[in-house]
């Protein structure tokens, strides 16, 4: 009875804990779309896209913003990031958790190329966000921003609409970009 009861415990705590987890990440998530609201007209999320080379490339969140196109990789991270351009893996340290990540940036400037091969009369700007608590050994790599440098890099996208040429290089890349589920 005793063995029972303390599994219910353990178990209940368990479930609480993910729950926890779930409505935390949920919160991020919604607090980050709100963010991003703010600097871009459109967007694109879960696409697949046309790449140079006879395939597809998945792309996470694209953004139209006042700038141009803006292609964003999300990672949800946490601690200490060890990284460097020519290794393939980077290091996450978070008290005594070590998380191993493949390097993003040759990812992104594929993912960059392919929407600019689409949309090549418009500015195409691309970065890895990383999204939640997160510092950074050294300088920071070129092209990975947390979400207060993206809204610091980018301008707000103010009460007008996009212009002609952007909102053209937008339709056409929306055409070709198909949900990556479904």
């Amino acid at each position: 009875m005793n063995a029972a009861w303390l599994l219910g415990i353990i178990a209940a705590l368990a479930l609480g804990a993910a729950a926890w987890g779930g409505v935390w990440f949920l919160r991020r998530r919604k607090q980050l779309d709100y963010q991003l609201r703010a600097i871009a007209w459109e967007r694109l999320t879960d696409v697949v896209i046309p790449d140079e080379f006879d395939g597809e490339i998945h792309l996470d969140l694209v953004l139209l913003t006042p700038r141009g196109i803006l292609v964003l990789d999300v990672r949800e991270a946490s601690g200490t990031l060890f990284w460097g351009d020519q290794l393939e893996n980077w290091t996450l340290l978070d008290g005594v958790r070590r998380k191993v990540i493949s390097n993003p940036l040759p990812g992104m400037r594929a993912r960059r190329h392919a929407v600019h091969a689409l949309a090549p009369r418009v500015p195409v700007d691309g970065r890895v966000l990383l999204v939640g608590t997160v510092t950074v050994a050294g300088r920071s790599p070129p092209g990975v921003v947390l979400t207060e440098d993206l809204l610091a890099a980018f301008p707000a996208k103010g009460k007008g609409g996009p212009t002609p040429e952007l909102a053209e290089a937008w339709a056409g890349l929306a055409e070709r970009a198909r949900p990556l589920r479904g």
